[in-house]
């Protein structure tokens, strides 16, 4: 039997990298709402800390406490086909965060930065590459993490 603060810190941390990329996704619609580069500058730099504070420190809590969660209910991820999956979704999931969100947030963050000091009034090279990137990134992250969800609570076959 679990102990009920691991079930708990495993939604706790689930449902805080969502809100994380949520939030980051509506700085994300802000910022292409304004053409105040400060504005952009603070919304980019914003999803920047999301991403390292919460977005990856939830994901991997989730997982650690995941792990920890299944072995106290007795199952085994060498019999559990549905834990090798939810576990190859999740790194799925962290290595999108550590390969496109966090360095396409972090250069969105330096190039409104830069606009903003400069006073300029176009958009950076790369910038709307780096945004649209930054955006598939932060997508394929929220729909793998439904379908990491789906085996989360769906019912566990040995």
């Amino acid at each position: 039997m679990p102990l009920p603060i691991v079930e708990y810190l495993h939604v706790l941390f689930g449902f805080t990298y969502v809100a994380a990329l949520m939030a980051a996704h509506w700085n994300a619609l802000a910022a292409r709402r304004t053409t105040n580069w400060n504005e952009r500058a603070a919304l980019f730099d914003l999803n920047r800390r999301l991403g390292i504070m919460f977005a990856l420190g939830s994901l991997i809590g989730a997982g650690v406490v995941g792990q920890l969660l299944a072995m106290s209910l007795g199952y085994r991820m060498a019999d559990t086909r549905s834990f090798q999956i939810a576990n190859a979704l999740w790194l799925v999931n962290l290595l999108v965060l550590l390969a496109v969100d966090l360095p396409q947030g972090a250069r969105l963050a330096g190039q409104a930065r830069a606009a903003a000091n400069s006073g300029a009034t176009n958009e950076p090279v790369g910038y709307t590459g780096a945004l649209d990137r930054w955006r598939i990134g932060n997508a394929v992250q929220l729909l793998v993490f439904l379908v990491l969800l789906w085996f989360m609570v769906a019912p566990w076959h040995k």
